[in-house]
């Protein structure tokens, strides 16, 4: 009973400690790859400062391309999880159409206009240009997004569900669109520098759809 009790402690031990090694292995690595860029970081240099065998990474991740991949897909999903909670209760609390809408136009505002906001858009952006030409990357960066924008659809649903806003619009489509326009924004930031100038076309076209047919 002794010698179960004191396996099945080792076990476990050993459990935290592969979970503590995959997290440190995978925030050393997105460090890195924010210094060095995804040619520039070296392998060695991770496993040293995580004091671990190089096999350790080829265990957990299958390869150097691996482990960067899932880096990368961590910081993806840590940039969408940073965006303000808040926004779900803002969104729960508004009671009418109108003040719905005013949630929409504030949160365009923000994303456009907001430092913090700016950085991790244009942070995405880069990360989500990297999948496009990496297998190993587009699979998780497409299922953190996904969970971002299923957050989205469902702001868009509970309104419907409450009468708030136009029924007749596909929740997961608008926010799929709804975030690709953000995102967009990066992309026209160099000739578009006045935020208020792209608010100005983003607020109504975002709005349009929304609004209750009368």
């Amino acid at each position: 009973m002794e010698s179960e009790a004191t396996e099945g402690a080792e076990t476990a031990e050993n459990q935290v400690d592969s979970g503590d090694t995959q997290r440190l292995l995978i925030d050393v690595a997105i460090r890195h790859l924010s210094l060095y860029g995804w040619e520039g970081t070296q392998l060695p240099a991770i496993v040293d400062e995580v004091h671990v065998a190089k096999s350790s990474v080829y265990h957990f991740f299958g390869s150097r391309e691996g482990l960067l991949a899932a880096a990368t897909a961590e910081q993806y999903r840590r940039t969408l999880l940073a965006e303000d909670a808040r926004v779900l209760d803002d969104a729960r609390a508004c009671q009418t159409e109108e003040e719905f809408l005013s949630f929409v136009e504030r949160e365009l505002l923000r994303v456009a206009t907001d430092p913090a906001t700016i950085r991790a858009r244009k942070g995405r952006v880069i990360i989500a240009t990297a999948a496009l030409s990496r297998d190993e990357l587009a699979t998780d960066v497409a299922s953190a997004q996904q969970v971002f924008v299923d957050a989205m659809a469902e702001i868009i649903c509970d309104a419907q569900q409450r009468g708030l806003i136009n029924s007749t619009v596909n929740p997961t489509s608008y926010a799929s669109w709804l975030h690709g326009m953000t995102l967009g924004r990066t992309l026209t930031e160099s000739s578009c520098s006045d935020p208020l100038n792209w608010l100005a076309v983003a607020v109504p076209a975002a709005l349009a759809p929304l609004r209750l047919e009368s």
